[in-house]
């Protein structure tokens, strides 16, 4: 995929986490959100492939369960109001606690595994309360064996660290009582 269709993309899920962020989406993004990844049969589902992502879902059933587990997650994200463009996963991750154990499985997981880490990712986020540009998470999943897969993931590996490092860095400058 080039780099104007990576920014198309990530666009329309912009667009779509807007979209889901309303208060008259509410169905939707339950029905979304509630997604089986094997068996993505919800009309919410389809009506957004064929919609609004149909350049980016191919055909293989795997596209579409990749797309089924980004949508669900966008819609926990979305609907409480977190997705914020130019908010990288890794440093949403770090800062909503996401332990280093448990995003470095994320950054090596592949295919099932891979999705199977997703939602527990946004619902983490979501009851922390930390904003995710989404389309983050869309990239790690759909670069998952692509060419790019290790440049998506070293970038937000190094968010993730930059992240944490600041952390540190401000706890130990904090003044003891």
């Amino acid at each position: 995929m080039t780099d104007s269709q990576d920014n198309t993309r990530r666009a329309v899920i912009h667009k779509i986490a807007e979209r889901l962020a309303s208060d008259d989406a509410i169905g939707e993004r339950a029905a979304l959100s509630r997604l089986d990844i094997n068996a993505p049969d919800k009309p919410e589902f389809w009506k957004l492939v064929v919609g609004e992502l149909e350049p980016f879902v191919r055909p293989p059933l795997e596209y579409e369960r990749r797309w089924a587990v980004i949508l669900a997650g966008l819609a926990e994200v979305a609907g409480a109001k977190l997705h914020e463009p130019r908010c990288a996963l890794g440093k949403a991750a770090a800062e909503a606690g996401v332990h280093e154990t448990r995003f470095t499985r994320l950054l090596r997981a592949h295919d099932d595994a891979l999705l199977a880490l997703i939602r527990p990712l946004a619902r983490q986020l979501v009851a922390q309360g930390k904003a995710v540009d989404w389309a983050d998470v869309a990239d790690l999943v759909l670069s998952d064996g692509g060419p790019n897969e290790e440049q998506v993931r070293h970038r937000q590996a190094r968010s993730y660290y930059t992240a944490l490092r600041k952390q540190s860095t401000s706890t130990a400058q904090e003044p003891t009582a």
